[in-house]
């Protein structure tokens, strides 16, 4: 039986093409969120998962993160970068001039806003669940309404594709980590990913005394992020990106001196650094 990949769905959303990307020959299963999504991987319903944790424009994606700090066995084993083109899509036979309305996720609306401006000035912008879901509401609508989508959800839904490449950067990239139970070896081109917050609230040097050992020890972070814990106000979950693996003698040092300071503390992942595809 080939193995089962978890993705955000419903089909046809960018997160379903990252998992075909990963997994061409797996079963892919479309879970409503991305706690869900995390949460099957977690309890053995499905062997993996694709989610999407951060982008180039809008930055990071939080649920992710916050569904695998409270998880025993979910963990990133993987990750893999994807550009995104977004569609300008609507029913068969409409033209630019007619739309009215356009839908999709905040995000997308976000990312395309130039074009939106430029090309359809004081049309009315309705965000949505999803971009596939936005994509296959238009066969309820007249043709006063598009959505912004993949082009896999216009084929999907048999809906016209406009235009191609609307959104406002050429460098849009979306970042998507693959979610496991097994923890990779090293590859020698790996990275690791951490989340920890303080045994004690705001106080100088927390901060640089979480950070210095990885300086001390030549490790280069390429993430550095806060975002409230949702405890209370000034209450802050820390997440790191950095080069190396956590089974090198390195990294196991810095991270030993790091827990020194910290009252929560876990490796979400060590797995192999992905590179953007030419194609």
């Amino acid at each position: 039986m080939s193995k089962s990949v978890a993705f955000l769905g419903p089909e046809g959303t960018y997160t379903e093409e990252a998992a075909i990307l990963h997994a061409p020959g797996a079963r892919h299963v479309a879970y409503p969120s991305l706690p869900d999504v995390v949460a099957a991987v977690d309890s053995a319903e499905v062997d993996e998962a694709v989610g999407p944790i951060e982008n180039s424009i809008a930055g990071s994606v939080n649920d992710i993160v916050d569904a695998l700090i409270g998880k025993q066995k979910a963990r990133i084993t993987g990750e893999l970068l994807l550009p995104i083109d977004v569609c300008l899509i609507a029913l068969p036979g409409t033209s630019l001039s007619q739309i009215k309305r356009v839908r999709s996720k905040a995000e997308a609306l976000g990312q395309c806003r130039r074009f939106l401006t430029e090309h359809l000035p004081g049309v009315v912008l309705e965000p949505y669940d999803s971009t596939a879901g936005a994509v296959s509401s238009l066969f309820a609508e007249d043709g006063t309404v598009a959505a912004l989508g993949p082009n896999r959800a216009a084929d999907l839904n048999h809906m016209a594709v406009l235009k191609t490449g609307v959104q406002d950067r050429t460098n849009n990239v979306t970042r998507f980590v693959v979610i496991g139970r097994e923890a990779p070896g090293r590859s020698g081109r790996d990275k690791t990913s951490i989340v920890f917050d303080f045994d004690r609230e705001d106080a100088p040097g927390l901060v640089y005394a979480a950070l210095k050992p990885f300086a001390d020890a030549g490790i280069n972070l390429t993430k550095i992020e806060s975002r409230p814990t949702g405890e209370k106000i000034g209450v802050y979950y820390f997440l790191l990106d950095f080069d190396g693996h956590e089974q090198d003698d390195d990294v196991r040092s810095a991270l030993a001196e790091l827990q020194r300071h910290t009252a929560m503390f876990k490796v979400l992942g060590s797995y192999p650094r992905a590179e953007l595809r030419a194609d």
